[in-house]
């Protein structure tokens, strides 16, 4: 769940890793990158949330499709549809939406060097499907031909923080200092140094640059920046241990975005840690089509014995086996919390864990990994999560806990 760009997002990554550098951040980023919204204002597609709008949102990519159908080398027009699907993806939590952004730039995808919106649009797949080599590859031909584009340095920079490389990460973010927003860059760099023991001088970095985002050059920082920046910070504040805080500014952030996924999957698992199952139960609705947050209100609603907790795990189930069977691997740190805890099975769940440590290592990958490890009684299969906790330093006390755990047997 990267999301600093980290993700950055899970909105989503998605993603957000987050995760979460995605394109809900393309429009505070600056004109240096193509085809992007002008106007944090502008509605690429309004993805339904009340009857009858799931008939206009359809009707809507429909029409773009047919255009696009009708004109499949329209290179501005496949980038748009390509840009809906990959929103579609990270708002319902569905790869699948990602095969049909690959297919609308079916012109250009195989391509050695397409043109650079496509580019970025195939590194955010590519990243969204965790293949970072390849991401990677494509957005550094990217800010090869365009040195002025933020969106390519920040998707670029978020890449190389889940891969296990903060020092290329730290470099590409200070490569936006001068063609972006000063809150834009300064997010960037305390989402990578908040992970390498510097939790404390990320975070009153980020408070600095949030107080001036009221004002000033950073007035225009668009709703999704001020969350990413704001959920950052209550993060970076429950690794400091400051819990108050912390759930403070992740209220702050749900109040600028309430739908903004990722925080409501951060801000989740902070209340579940917290002993707090009854807020997840209010925070996410059962109907959620978001698998990263069913995965929550799943394990909410067993902590807190809710009548529909059976229900929900064997529906959550359902998703995770769906997903195999269509050879998904996107979600392997959620199925591998789910396998060990709704289904028991430590040694399965440390296998997903491994898997997904293999590609990505973000803090919530570490604490799995080490759960399942020590849940399977096998503490020596976490020694390259603990080698990573030694060399960045990270903070946090439950990581800490369980890492001292694993030393010790």
């Amino acid at each position: 769940m990267k999301r600093n760009a980290s993700f950055v997002r899970v909105t989503s990554a998605v993603v957000a890793t987050a995760t979460t550098a995605l394109f809900v951040l393309s429009t505070g980023l600056s004109q240096a990158a193509p085809y992007v919204p002008g106007s944090d204002l502008t509605v690429l597609e309004q993805l339904a949330t009340r009857p009858g709008e799931a008939v206009r949102s359809t009707q809507s990519s429909r029409a773009m499709r047919a255009l696009l159908a009708r004109d499949p080398t329209n290179v501005d027009l496949a980038v748009r549809v390509a840009q809906v699907y990959v929103s579609r993806a990270r708002a319902e939590s569905d790869p699948r939406f990602l095969g049909q952004a690959q297919a609308a730039l079916g012109a250009w995808w195989a391509l050695n060097e397409p043109p650079v919106p496509v580019l970025l649009l195939r590194a955010t797949i590519r990243q969204s499907n965790h293949d970072f080599t390849r991401a990677q590859r494509d957005l550094e031909q990217a800010v090869k031909r365009e040195p002025g584009n933020a969106q390519a340095w920040l998707t670029l920079a978020t890449v190389q923080q889940v891969s296990g490389n903060p020092a290329a990460a730290l470099a590409s973010c200070a490569k936006l200092v001068p063609i972006t927003l000063k809150l834009i860059s300064v997010t960037c760099a305390a989402g990578v140094d908040g992970a390498m023991g510097k939790a404390a001088a990320a975070y009153d970095a980020l408070d600095a640059a949030v107080a001036d985002a009221s004002g000033g050059a950073n007035r225009a920082a668009p709703i999704s920046v001020r969350t990413w920046a704001i959920t950052l910070q209550a993060e970076l504040a429950e690794r400091l241990a400051r819990p108050q805080v912390a759930d403070r500014l992740y209220r702050a952030s749900l109040a600028l975005d309430p739908d903004d996924a990722y925080t409501v999957a951060a801000y989740s698992d902070f209340l579940i840690d917290a002993g707090r199952p009854a807020e997840v139960l209010a925070l996410i609705p059962a109907t959620t089509r978001a698998d990263i947050l069913l995965l929550r209100r799943a394990i909410a609603a067993r902590l807190g014995g809710a009548p529909d907790a059976a229900k929900v795990a064997d529906e959550l189930g359902q998703r995770f086996a769906a997903s195999r069977a269509r050879g998904d691997r996107v979600h392997l740190r959620e199925e591998a919390r789910y396998t060990l805890i709704f289904r028991n099975a430590p040694a399965e769940a440390l296998a997903l864990a491994a898997d997904n440590w293999r590609v990505q290592k973000e803090p919530l990958d570490a604490r799995i990994a080490l759960e399942a490890a020590l849940a399977a009684r096998q503490p020596k299969a976490a020694i390259e999560v603990l080698a990573w906790l030694e060399r960045s330093k990270l903070q946090g006390e439950k990581l800490t806990q369980l890492a001292a755990l694993a030393k010790a047997r």
